[in-house]
């Protein structure tokens, strides 16, 4: 009888989710995160260019209509109160309300491009019609906007407070997004255009100060590298530096800001003007994998 309860209590013990334990994958496969989707890895010198523009210029889409202007507004009050709650000083910011800030800053990021498709898709089917290729641009900017929350996962800690304000924002968000896209999708599309661009801003200005020798964020960041999820995603050098991941999540932005921008002002019945990148992007992560430039290989 002892001997019976001694084998069903060690069988139980190993039959622990062995994602959980130390122990090898049942199938002797390594325990390692692999990229399942395509996304777009900004090039040194695209990213220089890039970066180098906005800096000079920060890119904003005037608004054409009261609509735009309402949207805006509300955007712009939104960003100055969430600088005040996360005491946010652009001049010289801390760790601190900079970690804050990207970690919510993401977590709302990602639900309005699945919002979008999520809606779109049922269109699709209810209509029994083609989307144009929406869908394809809007999943991979929620996907995108989810790995940045990852990458910053893998590097910081969120407190409760800050897991207690995600889940309220997002119950909140995806109500609310749901019920405007339905009735009017060019106003959410303006409205992560103008998110976006207030993104880009944040993200230029950790750049700037990782890279100005006495700031608050010099001084704890500047030797940080690269997590590894980061560097498979955007097949970055094993030797990447955090500066580097900043860099293409800023870009990153950039593209989505624009993407948004052109949705708001097209008609929703046009083709996507951007879902041939999703082929270039994929063949260019085929080739990457034929010579071995990810660490996943």
């Amino acid at each position: 009888m002892m001997l019976g309860l001694a084998r069903t209590r060690m069988l139980m013990q190993a039959q622990v989710h062995f994602r959980l334990t130390p122990q090898q994958h049942p199938l002797g496969k390594e325990k390692k995160w692999a990229n399942p989707t395509q996304n777009h890895v900004w090039e040194e010198q695209e990213l220089a260019k890039i970066l180098e523009k906005e800096a000079k210029v920060a890119v904003h889409f005037k608004p054409q209509g009261f609509m735009d202007r309402l949207t805006y507004g509300a955007v712009m009050a939104c960003y100055h109160a969430f600088n005040f709650i996360t005491g946010f000083n652009k001049e010289d910011p801390s760790p601190k309300s900079l970690i804050y800030r990207v970690l919510i800053l993401e977590s709302i990021a990602g639900c309005p491009g699945m919002v979008a498709a999520g809606i779109r898709h049922f269109r699709s089917l209810r209509k029994m019609e083609r989307d144009g290729g929406w869908i394809h641009t809007l999943l991979e900017e929620a996907e995108n906007e989810r790995m940045h929350l990852l990458v910053f996962m893998n590097m910081f800690s969120p407190g409760l407070a800050t897991r207690l304000a995600v889940v309220g924002l997002q119950y909140t968000l995806v109500a609310l997004l749901t019920a405007v896209y339905v009735i009017r999708p060019q106003l959410v599309h303006r409205f992560v255009g103008y998110l976006e661009e207030t993104a880009v801003q944040t993200y230029l200005n950790i750049i700037k100060h990782l890279e100005t020798p006495g700031s608050k964020i010099n001084k704890e960041w500047k030797d940080l590298p690269a997590p590894v999820i980061a560097i498979d995603y955007w097949r970055l050098p094993k030797d990447a530096s955090f500066l580097e991941v900043v860099k293409q999540i800023c870009a990153d932005e950039m593209h989505h800001r624009d993407v948004n921008h052109e949705f708001a002002s097209i008609s929703q019945k046009e083709f996507n003007p951007f879902v041939t990148e999703h082929i270039k992007d994929a063949d260019q992560a085929a080739e990457a994998r034929k010579l071995g430039q990810t660490s996943n290989n």
